[in-house]
C-alpha cells in the first residue's frame, strides 16, 4: 500500500515544503506504513512545521536562508502571502 498524498494548498515558505504544496516527511516516503494513523501523520506534518529540517530540503532556496538567516526565514514566511 502507497502513503497517502499529501500536500499544502495554500503557500508555505518553509524548506521541507514545495512550491506546488508537497511536503519532504520521511513517513509520507520510505518509512510509510499502513499501519500509521492519520492521528501519526498530521502529529508529524505539524512537528516538521515547528521544527524545519533545511539539511533535507525541498525547497532549497528556503532552506539555504533558513541556514544562513533564521530569524530572517522566519519573518519572511510570516509575511509571504
Amino acid at each position: 500500500m502507497a502513503p497517502p498524498k499529501v500536500r499544502f494548498l495554500t503557500r508555505i515558505y518553509h524548506p521541507n515544503i514545495d512550491k506546488l504544496g508537497r511536503i519532504c516527511l520521511d513517513i509520507l516516503k520510505d518509512k510509510w506504513s499502513p499501519a500509521l494513523q492519520i492521528r501519526t501523520v498530521l502529529l508529524s506534518i505539524q512537528a516538521l512545521l515547528s521544527a524545519p529540517n533545511p539539511d533535507d530540503p525541498l525547497a532549497n532556496d528556503v532552506a539555504d536562508h533558513w541556514k544562513t538567516d533564521e530569524a530572517g526565514a522566519v519573518q519572511t514566511g510570516m509575511f509571504l502571502i
